[in-house]
């Protein structure tokens, strides 16, 4: 409890009067004896004890008036977080503003973060020279005036105006306790923490009830700003699908609409290509807090890149969940690499004639593959990066250097496919992948084998992973993979705890086709050669749409990365030794930046600066054989969650630290006058005294209404 006014509680002295008084006017009764009433000392006695009682009780009643009066007088206060303040000293306030994507729903009239910053207005308002303030934001780009105290409002009033709604989720948690550090290096007598939060439950997520960490006494003040929500669709899980991102191809983009709010809702989505629009969807039928599906199909007719985003046509409550972006990298070509040990006189005996037919078919003009062949002293001077998949068929194990060169490859996204043959040796391709930790096959090699027994010239393939998103196509009717026949194979096995995925397997069981996953890209191996004299597979009809759609899937792989949230970095990969010096980005305002990594030899680059929406390019290397990556940075769709915390539920995670909650916004100034000065007990002293005074007349009416008692004369002794 705390008074505006402690000099009038002097004024309870006063409560001495009635004491005085009554020792004053107490009288000796004369004692006179009278032998005859002797017999009625025993009810004096009682009479008298009865009588002092009463005038006990009266006094007491005068007293705690008189008392009480001087209390009120005083102007008592208790404060709703049960802290005593030091009134006329300096204050240090920080303000948590949460701005992160919820808040742009519009709510009561205008977007949740107006209101909130109107309220951060009013706890400026209330400060006086001499105080200091600071100001934290849950997400966005971070300014200098952010996380500082500073003994002149203007600063923080200036950083409130230029403060924005960011795409991206909050951490009130980690906020709070920010905030109770920098008030630690406080000097400053009263501290104060307000939060301006809309109390979505996923900005929560971090609060414990624990106690014990540092500044856990400072005050709370919890300004709730969600009242009355708008209806809002927000759009979500955007995929981008295509058997291979070039040129002429069929693109696939679905996207999901949910309903956010309790009442139902028809929309209709729109799909802009490059600036244009392509397309626009029927009439969405959204129950409340259902969603729907829908899906867009295009083409684009040349290579580079293309912007593309899909767009809510009517307006709603939030503004900054109805667009999501994608961004494709499209090939005229997918440039794809041969590399076998030589050049046979006699095309149809070479090794890899039937794989070089099968990507480039003859006569197919304007096809999506551009294959170029290459030996392996030409592998040594080639820039791989150019390639989106690199088959080796049938080499000699590569040396140490080559090795190291292919791997990196794989590590920044490229995908290498071994074919085996005669001239691959079991022994020293084991050797090799040793020597690189495992990262150029999926599998190990065993030695060239052919079917036993009189009867059995071949395996059949037997399998096929229908999961495969390039393989399940071509895994009905079964009879489609089911007649190839593989004379000779080299067993693979696959390591005990690997992450290789078994793509085929013969009629035995034994793997044919395995991948693994390397850094960014992958490892294919199969585990037989590609000539009529280890199987038929080149002259079955499966044969072409098992290799387009393999290539297919690899090149699309490396170019499909339209799923970044706001505020998640970019990860380019670099590929270790051939780690670039030079790494330039394109911000979707088209600002162009040229970093230069830290490390040349990390095997990935992170970009950070994500807190604007759009499209990022990523560009690495010398020009002459640059890579570029597309991004797509996007809304959180985390944010449109319209799930709330209560205020109970907040305070009961809040525990034993000092928490008041405001839900009026409009009224803070009201909430900041009970967190310094507490709630005013005047009204009740008033009453208190009334209702003494009341029960003083009561008791003096009625004990000086009795006669006078025989005791006024003692009886003798």
């Amino acid at each position: 409890m705390s008074f505006a006014a402690p000099l009038f509680l002097l004024a309870a002295l006063a409560g001495a009067i009635p004491v005085v008084l009554h020792l004053i006017h107490t009288k000796k009764a004369v004692a006179v004896r009278f032998s005859t009433l002797r017999f009625l000392r025993l009810s004096v006695e009682r009479t008298r004890r009865r009588k002092y009682l009463d005038d006990v009780s009266l006094l007491l009643v005068r007293v705690a008036a008189l008392a009480l009066i001087a209390v009120g007088l005083a102007k008592p206060a208790i404060s709703g977080l049960h802290v005593l303040r030091g009134h006329g000293a300096s204050t240090a306030v920080v303000l948590v503003l949460d701005n992160s994507g919820s808040m742009a729903l519009v709510d009561a009239g205008q977007p949740r973060f107006e209101t909130a910053r109107r309220a951060a207005e009013q706890v400026l308002d209330a400060l006086h020279d001499g105080d200091s303030a600071a100001l934290l934001l849950t997400g966005g780009a971070p300014a200098p005036e952010h996380g500082q105290l500073f003994h002149t409002q203007e600063t923080v009033r200036q950083a409130l105006a230029q403060c924005r709604v960011s795409a991206e989720k909050a951490d009130l948690a980690g906020k709070l306790q920010q905030a109770r550090a920098l008030l630690a290096e406080a000097d400053a007598l009263n501290k104060e923490i307000y939060v301006l939060t809309d109390n979505q439950a996923l900005s929560w997520q971090g609060l414990k009830e624990d106690a014990g960490e540092a500044g856990a006494d400072v005050p709370v003040v919890l300004v709730n700003v969600s009242r009355d929500p708008a209806p809002n669709v927000a759009l979500r899980n955007l995929h981008v699908e295509a058997p291979a991102l070039t040129a002429g191809v069929p693109i696939r983009v679905s996207v999901e609409a949910l309903n956010t709010s309790t009442v139902p809702q028809q929309k209709h989505l729109e799909l802009h290509v490059n600036g244009s629009k392509e397309a626009v969807s029927p009439t969405l039928n959204l129950p409340p807090g259902g969603a729907v599906k829908h899906e867009f199909r295009f083409s684009v007719d040349r290579g580079g890149v293309h912007r593309g985003e899909v767009r809510l046509a009517e307006e709603d409550g939030s503004p900054l969940d109805n667009r999501l972006f994608f961004g494709l990298a499209v090939d005229q070509q997918i440039a794809v690499a041969v590399v076998k040990p030589r050049r046979a006189e006699i095309d149809y005996i070479d090794d890899a004639f039937y794989l070089e037919r099968a990507l480039a078919p003859a006569g197919a003009d304007g096809w999506a593959v551009r294959v170029t062949a290459l030996t392996p002293d030409q592998l040594a001077a080639e820039s791989l990066s150019r390639y989106a998949v690199v088959f080796c068929v049938n080499l000699p194990a590569p040396d140490v250097p080559a090795a190291e060169r292919l791997r990196d490859y794989a590590r920044a996204g490229g995908h290498l496919f071994w074919v085996c043959g005669p001239d691959v040796r079991p022994e020293a391709y084991n050797r090799m992948n040793d020597a690189l930790d495992g990262q150029l096959l999926p599998a190990t090699l065993g030695e060239p084998a052919a079917p036993s027994g009189e009867t059995k010239g071949s395996w059949h393939l037997g399998f096929l992973d229908r999961d495969h998103p390039a393989l399940a196509p071509l895994t009905e009717p079964a009879s489609l993979y089911q007649s190839v026949l593989v004379h000779k194979r080299m067993p693979l096995t696959v390591p005990p705890g690997s992450q290789a995925r078994v793509l085929a397997r013969l009629d035995d069981g034994t793997p044919l086709l395995v991948e693994r996953a390397v850094g960014s890209g992958s490892a294919l191996l199969l585990g037989t050669g590609l000539h009529v004299e280890w199987t038929n597979l080149p002259l079955k009809p499966i044969f072409l749409p098992l290799l387009a759609r393999l290539t297919f899937h690899l090149a699309g792989m490396r170019t499909d990365r339209s799923g970044v949230p706001a505020g998640a970095p970019l990860v380019v990969p670099l590929g270790g030794q051939e780690a670039p010096t030079d790494v330039e980005i394109v911000r979707p305002s088209g600002e162009v930046l040229r970093l230069h990594p830290e490390d040349a030899g990390s095997h990935s680059f992170r970009y950070a600066d994500t807190h604007d929406l759009g499209i990022y390019l990523v560009r690495v290397g010398e020009p002459q054989g640059q890579k570029q990556y597309v991004f797509a940075v996007n809304f959180d769709p985390e944010e449109s969650d319209p799930a709330e915390l209560t205020s109970e539920e907040v305070k009961a995670r809040f525990g034993k630290r000092p928490l008041m909650v405001c839900d009026n916004p409009e009224d803070v100034a009201g909430t900041i006058q009970r967190l310094r000065e507490g709630k005013s007990l005047w009204e009740v002293f008033l009453w208190a005294v009334l209702a003494g005074l009341v029960v003083e007349a009561f008791l003096a009416n009625r004990f000086g209404s009795k006669p006078a008692e025989a005791g006024t004369t003692g009886p003798s002794g």
